[in-house]
């Protein structure tokens, strides 16, 4: 109860003493600051500005675990109801399911994959089921809490019960001395986390997560509701609040209640909740079942086994499902086979000077490419596909934008072939030079503005490529052959030693530019079917742009 955190909770400095001896503690684990990391690099992209599409998928993209099990999870069957089912790049799980999804997707997952590989493993994976579902009722039930981002109502349920989480991961000795004392003498949680860790879960999981950047809407969210009726929400933050405090109360009923007294307690929950939740019992049922369906084919997706899980098993029961739902296994992102590309007919490349061809492609083991598994042919070939298809059915939805399409592209490029970096470079007519747009890769920022060169030079091998219209690969920029037709802006600012070059002709003139590079000469190697591919990637931009024009 509030009550009780002001009577026993520290104050002021002495709170915030307790909070950073803590943090420090959990500094010392390897896997803590990877995890702040992840997740205020979540944080930090705005959804409200253009650039925070293309920023979140490059950074889910840099952790090639989190992109497949994240493709994983918006290709099962509770996202098909918004064009899920057939998504095999980032780019357009953001379009097709929106930035706040996508990025509460990515946050559940990131806390999942590294709240779990610890001794009391199965201990934790059963409390993250539980907040896990405890986010999928809040977002079902957004609505009736009159909260417009369901998003938002997700992560702030699975957040009311971070601090419990994280002291079961990083201080379980702790946590088992606390639940001993709340189970032998009767003492609340608040008083037993206070004794033994020197604040409360609730302080410990705001304090953690103000450091890890998540906005103060969502950290108000964390708050224990007082005892008694709660009064109808005048602000978001108490919608969020009571939406929140509502899901891991109902949660925590699930678990405790015997079936006897099941119908006893939901009418509870229901009238304390009744002004700010309108909610019937009968509804509250199917709102149960949908959760629990949906959670089914989360957890399919991250290869969590439910039927293990007390929790889940409970929470079947009252939902009214015989068993724990399940579904058949969820194929890896880039499995599915749509009709094969036509080779494009454009140019081929300078066989003499600026091509090789070569029977394999490997990725660089030391580079960060986004990949971390061999890219074989034919996983190449089949993500390249699979991104062809992406891209074909966002041509005909009018609600894509062209710069959405373009960034499915470069994806496609940049995950299918281990590129480095992937960089999409447009005209700038009135200057007439071509400049960086976007891309992918490590310090891709950096390299964008790096690309802004004049068309108007002496010719270079980009302005051969773009003059010509022809696909250019530079296995070696020190070559002798090719040396003196590398442009200086490229070697003062670009440490890759070998890239391929696809310029965007519309009519006759070059309108943009596709870059890929590797850091080595000789890392990249295009067999044929790729290169066919790859060409056909570049001519679905060439259609996209003329579309818009």
């Amino acid at each position: 109860m509030r009550d009780e955190h002001a009577l026993l909770e520290p104050e002021g400095e002495t709170r915030e003493s307790a909070l950073d001896i803590l943090l420090r503690r959990m500094r010392t684990e390897s896997d803590f600051p990877a995890l702040s990391e992840a997740i205020g690099d979540i944080n930090r992209i705005a959804s409200s500005e253009r650039e925070g599409v293309n920023e979140l998928s490059n950074t889910i993209l840099r952790d090639f675990a989190l992109t497949n099990k994240l493709l994983k999870v918006v290709n099962v069957a509770f996202y098909n109801h918004v064009g899920g089912g057939s998504i095999s790049t980032i780019s357009r799980a953001v379009v097709v399911l929106g930035f706040d999804t996508v990025r509460s997707i990515a946050l559940s997952l990131i806390l999942f994959d590294n709240l779990e590989n610890k001794a009391h493993a199965q201990l934790l994976k059963e409390e993250f089921v539980k907040v896990l579902y405890a986010g999928m009722l809040a977002r079902e039930m957004a609505g009736k809490a009159q909260v417009k981002d369901a998003e938002e109502a997700f992560i702030g349920a699975m957040l009311h019960n971070l601090g419990r989480l994280l002291a079961m991961f990083y201080f379980p000795e702790e946590t088992a001395a606390i639940r001993q004392r709340v189970e032998s003498e009767g003492v609340s949680d608040v008083r037993a986390s206070v004794d033994v860790l020197g604040l409360s879960f609730e302080s410990l999981g705001m304090g953690v997560a103000r450091n890890w950047g998540f906005p103060d809407q969502l950290v108000q969210t964390m708050k224990v509701l007082p005892g008694g009726k709660i009064r109808k929400s005048t602000s978001t933050i108490e919608q969020l609040r009571a939406l929140a405090a509502f899901s891991n109360e109902l949660c925590d009923i699930i678990l405790t209640t015997p079936d006897a007294d099941r119908g006893k307690a939901l009418a509870q929950l229901t009238a304390r909740f009744g002004d700010s939740l309108p909610v019937t019992e009968k509804q509250l049922y199917a709102v149960m079942e949908h959760s629990m369906q949906d959670i089914a084919q989360f957890a399919l997706a991250v290869k969590v086994n439910l039927t293990q899980s007390a929790f889940a098993q409970q929470a079947s029961k009252w939902a009214g499902l015989a068993k724990v739902p399940g579904a058949a296994p969820v194929p890896e992102a880039g499995q599915d086979t749509p009709a094969a590309a036509t080779p494009d007919a454009a140019a081929e490349l300078d066989a003499s000077v600026l091509h090789q061809h070569a029977l394999v492609l490997e990725p660089n083991p030391d580079e960060d490419t986004g990949a971390s598994q061999p890219l074989t042919s034919e996983r190449t070939q089949s993500i390249l596909t699979s991104g062809l298809q992406d891209i074909s059915n966002s041509l005909i939805d009018e609600a894509v934008s062209i710069n959405d399409i373009l960034r499915m592209i470069l994806e496609a490029m940049y995950t299918g072939m281990g590129f480095a970096h992937v960089v999409l470079c447009i005209k700038d007519g009135r200057r007439n030079t071509m400049c960086g747009k976007f891309g992918f890769g490590s310090d891709v920022q950096r390299l964008i503005k790096a690309f802004d060169f004049s068309l108007a030079e002496k010719p270079d091998v980009f302005l051969v490529a773009l003059q010509n219209n022809a696909d250019i690969l530079i296995t070696d920029i020190d070559d002798p052959k090719i040396a003196t037709r590398i442009p200086a802006w490229y070697r003062h600012n670009v440490s890759a030693r070998t890239f391929v070059l696809f310029p965007i002709i519309v009519k006759g003139k070059p309108v943009g530019l596709i870059y890929a590079d590797r850091p080595e000469p000789g890392d990249i190697a295009i067999p044929e079917k790729e290169l066919s591919l790859l060409k056909s990637l570049r001519n679905q931009a060439v259609l996209a742009i003329r579309q818009s024009l």
